[in-house]
Formats: C-alpha cells, structure tokens, sequence
C-alpha cells in the first residue's frame, strides 16, 4: 500500500535541490511511498536587504507554520537555518548524511584567499565570515552581499565584486564549476554550527511520519550537529551570531571545534574538546566561552572608564 506524504520547500533553486535529495534517499528506503512537493515563500526569500536585527527562523517560520496546521507532513531545511528552540509541537525527526561544512572564496579565477591582491572586495552576508575574513585578511574590502546564491556567483562573474564566500556544500548542490572556488580551511575559517546539514521537521504527534524519516537519518551526522547546535544555544545567540562550531562523530567519540567572537572583532575565544555526550560537550565549551566573553565586557569597561 502507497502512503502518500506531503514536503514543503522554500521556492529558491538550492532549497528545492535539497528537497530532492531528502526525496531521493527516502525513496531508496520507503520505496512504497508517493511524496508531493508544496513550494512556499518565506520571510528571508521576501526581504531584498539586510536580514541584521531579524529574529532567528526567516527561512524557516513560514514551513514550521504549515507543519503545525497540517498544511504539509515533513519540512527540509539548512539545518544551520533553523533556530535551536523548535516550537513545541514539532521535532527534527532525522538529519541526513551531512554534505561538506567548508566555506568557499569564489572568484572569477579560482584565487584562494591568501591570493586575493590587497584591497579587493569581498562580499559575505554572514557577521561570523566577515569578522573571520578581517582577522586573516585586513586588508580586504568586505562588503554585505544578499540575495541566492546563484545571484551572488554571478555578480562575481559579470565583475561586480572580486569574490564572496559562501557554503561550499550549497555551491556544490548548485553544480557550480569548481574552478570558480576555492576552499577555505577550517583553520581560517571554523563553519557556522551545522552548515552543509540539512534537517528533516515534522509533527511530533505524527508518529508514522517521524518512523518513515527516521529511515534516512545518518547517526554520525545527527549526533556531530547536536554538538554544535547545543553549543549555539548554551551560548545563548541566535543562528546569525558571530559563533562557528564543527564537531566529528566518529569510532563513538566525538571531538569538536568551537569559535566564538566579539561583535566588532577585536577579542575571540577559539577552544577545542573530545567526548562521548554531545550535550555535556557543548556545555563545558560553552561555560568557557561565556568566562572569556565576561573578560572582554569587563575590559571594555574599563578602557571606557
């Protein structure tokens, strides 16, 4: 008997893209079941400028709406999108093998960062790769850049900008030639937690759907994610603050990296630790980046003094 569930997307290329992979695996596990697609647009696919001062959940409230009014049954997302406080009535019900979490410098010419000539311009949309961009290059021009990230690659080809940075995971669902970028290494550039994972929401009252996604969650995925989402909550910021976070799960050990900066980049705290339990592990990071956080605004108030 074929079960018939309905997913919603954002409208943008890279949102259906990743819609269909969840698809794709889902079918090789539940071939039995007929999954429609339901397109909606949200807050962050309708506001042309800065997304600064919103609250956390732009590309995602709109989905989460439609889940818990039954208007859809599952909702794919970039995990690093969704807000570490889901609403009550929903859960994420599986994480699928996780794509790379590197960061990429697009150029025209496939330059790495290191060789972008002196005052080039570099447009970003994220705080964190802005502020980490200034503590590697200086003497860089970085400039906010908005819009999908189609839009973004191609004003660095009709000349616009010299380059951005962007996820390479969404430039590699894209297709985008790979001369065109280059990797940033995480010594440079540490991820924003969960980048290049994607998330599977449901109901959490749904129990048949939640049992079919499941079928597609990676353990080693989910378990390194709940690491760095769980340090972005301890730490108390919202998904577009200045933290980056990547955890690896492997042989039941998970060791993870974590960075957190001060908003105008003069101070940072950069800490690493292993363990078993992805929870206690972002916790003991997170109380020693919130003592180093207390020592730069205690520092500042004396240099105003």
């Amino acid at each position: 008997m074929r079960r018939q569930l309905k997913v919603g997307t954002r409208r943008s290329r890279l949102a259906i893209i990743q819609t269909e992979e969840v698809i794709k695996r889902l079918a090789l596990a539940r071939p039995e079941l007929d999954i429609a697609v339901e397109t909606l647009t949200t807050v962050g696919d309708q506001t042309a400028g800065s997304l600064k001062g919103e609250a956390p959940g732009v590309f995602t409230n709109t989905l989460e709406e439609a889940l818990i009014h039954k208007q859809i049954d599952f909702a794919v997302h970039s995990l690093k999108d969704l807000p570490t406080q889901l609403p009550e009535e929903l859960i994420i019900a599986a994480v699928p093998e996780r794509h790379v979490a590197f960061d990429a410098l697009v150029t025209d010419s496939g330059l790495t960062l290191d060789e972008l000539p002196g005052g080039a311009t570099v447009g970003t949309s994220s705080l964190r790769r802005t502020l980490q961009l200034r503590v590697a290059r200086p003497d860089l021009n970085i400039i906010p850049l908005r819009g999908n990230v189609d839009t973004r690659v191609q004003k660095i080809l009709n000349g616009e900008l010299q380059a951005a940075v962007l996820a390479e995971s969404g430039l590699a669902r894209l297709g985008i030639n790979s001369r065109y970028l280059r990797r940033i290494p995480m010594d440079t550039m540490l991820p924003a937690p969960a980048q290049g994972a994607l998330a599977v929401e449901c109901r959490k009252d749904d129990e048949v759907a939640a049992t079919i996604l499941q079928a597609i969650n990676c353990q080693a995925a989910n378990t390194a994610t709940t690491a760095e989402r769980s340090f972005l909550a301890s730490v108390g910021e919202g998904c577009a603050a200045p933290i980056a976070a990547y955890a690896e799960f492997a042989d039941e050990q998970i060791h993870m990296r974590v960075q957190v900066l001060s908003r105008k980049g003069r101070d940072q705290f950069s800490g690493s630790l292993t363990g078993t339990d992805p929870l206690a592990l972002a916790r003991r990071l997170a109380k020693t980046a919130d003592q180093m956080r207390n020592r730069w605004v205690y520092n500042s108030q004396l240099e105003r003094a």
